[in-house]
């Protein structure tokens, strides 16, 4: 069997269009959570802060570090933590629960461990804000709220935009070869 270029035709006008399209499939969906806690009790105004971008937004089980760092780090040792954000089932919605976070307050030079205590919940549809309560330490020294905040993250650059450019190039480059040329038996 001899194939002509009659067989090829098909191939000259899909292969560009798989090209093209085929890296638009690996772009990923971003989601910004954003944990803040506020430490009001110990200075006026004072907040402990962070957010992750996240591939997808997190579901029940999931967990994600978040770097935090103060709004007034000279209060504070040391001035930056990480805390692991977790969602775990709970009454009526998903809890979002921050991990023991353990800072000391250069004011008085004490040591409080922030534990969650009223979780925050929200239903798992996005944009979501929802609001929990914390105490520092057993008995609780002090008690204040953390927010925590999830949104799409459309105006944030895609670290995999690479991709779509990848298929760019050997899409035009082919697509050129393929109708440029003519195949004869």
């Amino acid at each position: 069997m001899i194939l002509t270029g009659r067989c090829f035709t098909p191939i000259k006008y899909l292969l560009p269009v798989i090209l093209l399209t085929a890296p638009g499939g690996l772009l990923c969906a971003s989601t910004i959570q954003t944990l803040s806690i506020d430490l009001s009790p110990l200075h006026s105004g004072s907040i402990l802060s962070g957010s992750v971008t996240l591939q997808n937004p997190l579901m029940l089980g999931d967990s994600a570090q978040i770097p935090l760092s103060f709004s007034d780090p000279l209060n504070y040792d040391p001035s930056s933590l990480i805390a692991i954000l977790s969602v775990t089932s709970g009454t009526p919605n998903d809890q979002f629960r921050f991990s023991t976070i353990t800072l000391t307050n250069l004011a008085d030079n004490k040591t409080y461990n922030l534990v969650v205590r009223g979780a925050a919940s929200c239903v798992v549809d996005f944009p979501c804000q929802a609001t929990g309560g914390y105490e520092a330490n057993n008995p609780p020294a002090f008690t204040g709220t953390y927010t925590i905040t999830a949104a799409s993250a459309a105006a944030v650059p895609e670290p995999n935009f690479v991709w779509l450019l990848l298929g760019l190039v050997p899409a035009r480059v082919f697509g050129r070869r393929l109708f440029a040329s003519r195949i004869t038996a």
